[in-house]
């Protein structure tokens, strides 16, 4: 007669598959909050903006360059958690060649194609001297 043990394959499986759901889950839960809840503000001029497409989405990108020369890459998106729904309109007022002080959240990974979100910009005149990285 035979006799199954405890642990035969279909359990050890499904408890896999279970665990694997359940860390993908909760993993998710807190790259998004994490991504969501970093705000770092930035001041720098607008050089470039773009729409980058995908099958069937696209990402609005705005290219900056501070007064140390460095060049950054933030996105334009709507935001779950921030309850921000209006990307286009954003993306649409801020103007190439203007001097902005950006409050954005997220983090740059290259290897992803994720930027930094700009949930918030201001304005600064083209005369201050203060367009640099703030912390």
């Amino acid at each position: 007669m035979y006799r199954r043990s405890y642990f035969d394959t279909d359990r050890l499986i499904i408890g896999i598959f279970i665990a694997f759901a359940i860390v993908s889950v909760v993993g998710g839960i807190i790259i998004s909050i994490a991504t969501n809840y970093n705000e770092q503000t930035y001041v720098a001029t607008v050089t470039d903006k773009d729409v980058k497409n995908y099958d069937k989405s696209s990402k609005y990108l705005v290219f900056t360059k501070t007064e140390e020369g460095e060049t950054r890459v933030f996105s334009v998106e709507d935001s779950l958690l921030r309850f921000r729904w209006n990307s286009s309109d954003v993306y649409g007022e801020i103007e190439v060649g203007k001097t902005y002080r950006f409050t954005v959240v997220g983090f740059r990974i290259e290897i992803l194609s994720m930027y930094e979100n700009i949930i918030d910009f201001e304005e600064i005149s083209s005369d201050s001297a203060e367009v640099r990285q703030l912390e």
